[in-house]
């Protein structure tokens, strides 16, 4: 059944992949699914020498609904291979959604996927599956969801995300007002012990505390990622395996359009966060992509800023158009560059930059894109961002701010400045090739 029925999702899902290539709006620098509906990346692993990338997936619409598990691997982070659906809903065992999920290595060192599935029956509670890979590939996946995992059978928990500290393995589960921690002994999925939850939040404060993670920052800290029907959410602190002590917290991105992160340890060592982007309007065969891969530094002033992966610069086509000077009035500073960009800017003054049609605004206190504003003072501005034609991921002030957002559909293919004043400016722009 569970083969009949992934390959019928598949056939769904690649029949509209032709039309969903040749909309202009689509990103081409971002992972998309051939096609559909895309929400939060799943597991999401390096494993024999490839980058796998699990995801929420309806493989019949450009909307949410009947979720199931899409694939794909990559070498190095950016180029990716589409491969088979991964999970389908059990209906003849009463499953109608595979929702969100990770992978990690158990106690033998083979990978284990865990998920939460949601059944037609509203009374049904959420059950916290696990499933292991018949090939080495992680491309057929053996399951049953009569086997619920003990002490997870709950009425709402889900979300379930493992980590390892100190040889110890632990899982995670987001719910109404707590982020639950149980523990795998010996490394075993199937012998989980609960243990004191990482956060429990004031009624009120939340409303659900989805996606959660718990990835290492520095030497001695750790930070809670959380999903909250909003913009995701951080806490900064240190665990001992037992206490999650809480010292700072945040917002990871000043929009919401930046959701339901997932993370992977890369061939460096180096702990990634990968993010769903949201926010594109239905109707067009397609809806969702994953954002580009990010790091998660340690700042001693803010708690935590962000850098892109240094995978993007696989990405750049030719040489820099670099721009050094004082700028007063309009200054184009790079042309000919299609719909997908990266800039490295930095400006002593207030300005306006123009991004293949996207307008960036500072005005030495408040940072503006489009609608969303971010307070932010400072004698000068430091940005890194991406344009990849309707979306645009951006750092600024050394990545201690964050703006990920849907944008316009980009009408013009260059990149200029203009300032009021005189304005010390640096800047580099890079076209980026699609992916």
């Amino acid at each position: 059944m569970a083969s009949s029925a992934i390959a019928r999702a598949g056939i769904y899902l690649h029949a509209l992949a032709a039309r969903a290539a040749r909309d202009p709006e689509r990103p081409q620098c971002h992972f998309v699914p051939p096609a559909r509906w895309m929400n939060d990346p799943n597991g999401t692993i390096f494993y024999r020498g490839w980058y796998h990338l699990f995801y929420q997936l309806n493989p019949f619409g450009d909307q949410w609904g009947f979720m199931h598990w899409g694939h794909a691997r990559s070498r190095d982070l950016v180029h990716w291979e589409h491969l088979p659906i991964a999970l389908a809903p059990d209906v003849e065992q009463g499953e109608e959604h595979c929702y969100s999920g990770s992978i990690a290595l158990d106690h033998a060192g083979q990978p284990c996927l865990l998920y939460t599935s949601v059944g037609f029956a509203e009374t049904r509670p959420y059950w916290q599956c696990l499933a292991r890979p018949l090939d080495d590939d992680l491309c057929t996946w053996q399951r049953s969801i009569a086997q619920v995992m003990p002490g997870l059978m709950t009425e709402q928990a889900r979300d379930p995300y493992m980590f390892t500290w100190l040889g110890r393995t632990f899982v995670i589960l987001g719910d109404a007002q707590a982020v639950l921690l149980y523990e795998a002994i010996g490394g075993d999925f199937t012998r989980l012990q609960a243990r004191t939850p990482l956060v429990v939040i004031a009624p009120g404060q939340l409303d659900f505390c989805e996606c959660p993670n718990f990835l290492p920052v520095g030497a001695d800290h750790w930070v809670l990622l959380m999903s909250p029907f909003r913009a995701v959410e951080w806490r900064l602190g240190t665990f001992d395996g037992e206490q999650f002590r809480i010292e700072q917290q945040g917002t990871l991105d000043a929009h919401d359009g930046f959701y339901a992160t997932n993370t992977l340890t890369d061939a460096e060592g180096r702990t990634v966060v990968l993010g769903w982007i949201r926010g594109f309007p239905a109707g067009r065969g397609w809806n969702g992509c994953l954002s580009l891969p990010r790091l998660l530094e340690r700042d001693s002033r803010t708690g935590i800023r962000q850098r892109f992966h240094p995978c993007l610069e696989l990405l750049r086509q030719g040489a820099a158009q670099s721009w050094q000077g004082v700028v007063r009035g309009e200054r184009i500073l790079a042309s000919g560059l299609i719909s997908a960009a990266e800039v490295m800017l930095t400006a002593s003054a207030a300005f306006t930059l123009r991004v293949c049609g996207v307008l960036i605004a500072w005005d030495g206190a408040e940072l503006v894109i489009e609608s969303t504003a971010v307070a932010l003072s400072s004698a000068q501005l430091e940005l890194h961002l991406v344009v990849d034609r309707t979306v645009i991921e951006l750092f600024a002030a050394g990545g201690r701010t964050a703006i990920t957002r849907v944008v316009s559909v980009p009408e013009r293919d260059e990149v200029a400045l203009i300032t009021a004043q005189d304005a010390e400016i640096s800047a580099q722009i890079f076209h980026l090739r699609g992916s």
